[in-house]
């Protein structure tokens, strides 16, 4: 059996770069094995044309890697290589990774396909006997997100009031589809002329919510996560076993 204790930190990143950064290094004072801030945390989501990038071989991030020990941090920024993304940054101790958001929305206060380059590939990440997928908020309407077979889900997200009921009508689904654990952080409160409804989540395998966090407002919260409950889920539902089954032919 494996537990590892999850947080979430559900902030408003309206700041600027420095807080925000900041705001960061202080989670690594507290009690977790993963913690996790939202999409486009470093920079903020509707910043348009003035973008602050994440500097993977700079000070901040290899401040984190020496303090992090065995721990993992993830956060949303803007990230250029040949091309601008919107990323997770992936960090622990030992190494450091990159997922690219795949399913960018443009449509209503969306403009993301402007800006960003779509990502090619799902990034999983083997932590304590979890295989956890990493993806960014639209990307939870997509199966294609993450690799089949992944026990845990995480999506962190910079979704407004508007999305709120389409996410909450799909967490469940994408959780006992899966059958894995779905971990989902949202920006809070008001950037530019969007509101964050927040409502940052954890669902099990089975989709019951075990940690809802407030809506509209900056909150945090932890939870363990059980590997025996994913063992238990599967025995009884064999959902897993055939979606394998059906990628495999």
């Amino acid at each position: 059996m494996s537990l590892i204790k999850v947080l979430l930190k559900q902030f408003n990143p309206v700041k600027g770069v420095e807080a925000n950064e900041k705001l960061i290094k202080q989670s690594l004072e507290e009690d977790f094995d993963i913690v996790i801030f939202p999409e486009m945390f470093y920079s903020g989501y509707l910043i348009r044309d003035n973008l602050n990038l994440v500097d993977l071989d700079g000070k901040f991030v290899r401040d984190i890697q020496r303090k992090l020990g065995d721990r993992m941090l993830i956060f949303g920024a803007p990230y250029r290589d040949k091309f601008l993304y919107n990323t997770a940054v992936v960090v622990t101790e030992g190494s450091l990774e990159i997922y690219k958001k795949r399913h960018l929305p443009n449509f209503g206060p969306f403009e993301e396909m402007r800006y960003f380059r779509r990502g090619e590939r799902p990034l999983t990440v083997n932590y304590r006997g979890f295989k956890v997928g990493i993806e960014i908020c639209y990307d939870l309407f997509f199966d294609d997100s993450v690799e089949k077979g992944s026990d845990i889900i995480i999506n962190i997200s910079a979704s407004p009031f508007t999305s709120y009921p389409f996410f909450e009508k799909v967490f469940p689904a994408r959780a006992i589809g899966s059958q894995s654990y779905l971990i989902y952080v949202n920006n809070a409160g008001l950037q530019r002329n969007q509101v964050f409804w927040g409502g940052s989540r954890v669902l099990d395998s089975d989709g019951r919510e075990i940690l809802v966090l407030k809506k509209y407002e900056e909150d945090s919260g932890s939870v363990k996560i059980d590997s025996a409950v994913l063992e238990m889920s599967r025995r009884k539902r064999r959902v897993l076993s055939e979606v394998l089954d059906d990628a495999a032919k």
